[in-house]
């Protein structure tokens, strides 16, 4: 079963550069995952572990991405 959350914010500033998808963002559509595999990251990091069949998908993602980049744009210029 599938949740629906409304969240404040979608687009997450990383500290350093990724070095493996070179980009300065992550966007996380979701919370949590049904699948529960054994060799998730998440596991080992401070989202927890276990997220059995709690699965919550971030309703107003669209329009609070937009409202984000649009604001990013605004303010640096540039992502």
């Amino acid at each position: 079963m599938v949740n629906e959350i409304n969240v404040k914010t979608l687009l997450n500033k990383n500290k350093t550069r990724d070095n493996w998808f070179l980009g300065n963002y992550t966007l996380n559509p979701y919370v949590g995952c049904s699948m529960d595999c054994i060799y998730c990251y998440t596991r080992g990091s401070k989202y927890g572990g276990n997220y059995g069949n709690k699965v919550s998908a971030k309703s107003n993602a669209v329009p609070i991405l937009k409202k984000q980049l649009k604001n990013r744009i605004r303010t640096k210029g540039v992502l």
